[in-house]
């Protein structure tokens, strides 16, 4: 059998949804013939994770509280695309909201978190010589510190176990930082 043989989707049927996520059970049928009928499929609002470096190549970092896991963990400037929003405008406007800074962008690719169960995307942008032209205009959920830190210092972080969110690491990585 070849490994790459696609599953046939027989039906979907909504079992949950909310502005912050969607909950489907899927029939499927697989390549040997198989058939599941209730294979959950999760749908998160697509994202933009940003990679900003001001002009001596310092990373803007988050210490931000994330609710689900009752800690603040560090991460990087990120937030929801709107519908038919391009990345690169998505990725500026989160950066200035979060941060308050500005630089110059560019988009590098999209990445998928868990994509066995999870139709979520993650874009990644690049975003290089921010300077702060604005005070950060941060929404209700959002309890968060911004802060530049060199690369060295990242990479310790990384070492010494302090990034834990998978998708900031992926696009610290994809963007060519570590």
């Amino acid at each position: 059998m070849n490994v790459h043989t696609k599953w046939k989707k027989i039906g979907r049927k909504l079992v949950f949804s909310s502005r912050f996520i969607k909950v489907f059970q899927d029939a499927v049928k697989l390549p040997n013939g198989r058939k599941i009928d209730d294979y959950m499929v999760v749908e998160l609002p697509t994202v933009v994770i940003v990679v900003a470096t001001d002009h001596a190549g310092k990373l803007m970092v988050l210490d931000e509280y994330k609710y689900p896991q009752d800690e603040v963990m560090r991460t990087l400037p990120a937030g929801h695309l709107n519908e038919d929003e391009d990345p690169v405008v998505c990725a500026q406007r989160e950066l200035l909201e979060e941060t308050g800074y500005a630089g110059t962008a560019k988009y590098i690719d999209a990445i998928c978190d868990y994509p066995t169960k999870n139709l979520h995307k993650v874009h990644v942008v690049r975003i290089t010589d921010i300077t702060q032209t604005a005070q950060a205009q941060l929404e209700d959920t959002e309890s968060l510190r911004p802060e530049l830190i060199t690369l060295a210092a990242l990479k310790n972080e990384i070492k010494e176990g302090k990034w834990k969110i998978s998708s900031s690491l992926a696009a610290l990585a994809l963007a060519g930082v570590i």
